[in-house]
């Protein structure tokens, strides 16, 4: 009996890790994501690359290739923390736990300094007039696509139980008439 207990707690503390790998590495792949659209808009100044591995990070680096930001999630608490790198850093360390703040941050600190929130109230704007089935399905289906068509990861990014994205997908799937991307009607 007590080999049993050893290997289930082993177990359980090896699931916790792996766990709490993947959702480092699936927030900083969305960090990465959010930081290109928010880059793009910047002419080209910087890129931003995700960085697996045993260490996972978000690397951000200017025109000439030269490492200026770099972004980690503490282990401990889950926090985000953002390193400014380079010559011209003052030794900036910015931790926090909202992506917001640290996108806010980043663009302050790294990029040309505009603030983001022009670009999120057009986006907003966007959506005005439609309904929240409809927004809700659209977020869905982006976010599934973006996942590589994974719903178990989809579910996590979202932040919903799998059985509730699979009941979603389902009658998604089943409407003939709703709108789906094209590579998620190519997986019907």
């Amino acid at each position: 009996m007590m080999h049993r207990l050893a290997f289930t707690s082993a177990y359980q503390i090896s699931a916790a890790r792996a766990a709490s790998e993947l959702k480092t590495k699936t927030l900083l792949r969305a960090l990465v994501s959010r930081l290109r659209i928010v880059f793009s808009g910047s002419g080209g100044e910087l890129s931003v690359t995700f960085v697996g591995g045993a260490g996972p990070h978000v690397l951000i680096c200017d025109q000439a290739g030269e490492a200026v930001g770099r972004v980690t999630i503490d282990a401990e608490t889950g926090l985000y923390v953002l390193c400014e790198l380079g010559g011209h850093a003052d030794d900036v360390v910015i931790v926090t736990a909202s992506e917001n703040r640290l996108l806010e941050e980043i663009a302050l600190h790294l990029g040309d300094g505009q603030s983001l929130h022009e670009p999120v109230d057009a986006a907003v704007k966007t959506l005005v007039g439609q309904t929240m089935e409809d927004v809700e399905r659209k977020l869905i289906l982006q976010t599934l696509q973006h996942c590589g068509g994974d719903p178990t990861h989809t579910a996590f990014m979202l932040g919903m139980p799998l059985v509730t994205l699979c009941n979603k997908l389902a009658v998604y799937f089943a409407d003939p008439a709703g709108e789906l991307p094209q590579s998620a009607a190519d997986t019907r």
